[in-house]
């Protein structure tokens, strides 16, 4: 029986750098969810409809443990969302 080491983190992210940090760790070989939304937005001549992500601020990543903190070498990152003294996560 093996025991699952990784698990899918909260992170934290500088304002409006989400899907660029979702990009790179992406391409750094973690696996990245930035759930998007389609959302209606006026501008003083036009409507339009743009993708915007449905947490702003906030992306998941699937990380083994020994790994999670390899994410901040990313410029964007700020810290992990955290629940009871640690990482939010969940498997």
């Amino acid at each position: 029986m093996s025991i699952e080491t990784t698990s899918w983190y909260v992170l934290y992210t500088k304002a409006r750098n989400g899907e660029k940090v979702a990009d790179g760790l992406s391409g750094a070989g973690y696996k990245v969810c930035c759930p998007l939304q389609k959302v209606r937005r006026q501008w003083s001549d036009q409507m339009k409809i743009i993708e915007e992500p449905l947490f702003k601020g906030y992306l998941f990543t699937h990380a083994e443990e020994a790994k999670r903190n390899e994410v901040f070498n990313l410029p964007g990152t700020v810290r992990y969302r955290f629940r009871l003294i640690r990482p939010a996560s969940g498997s």
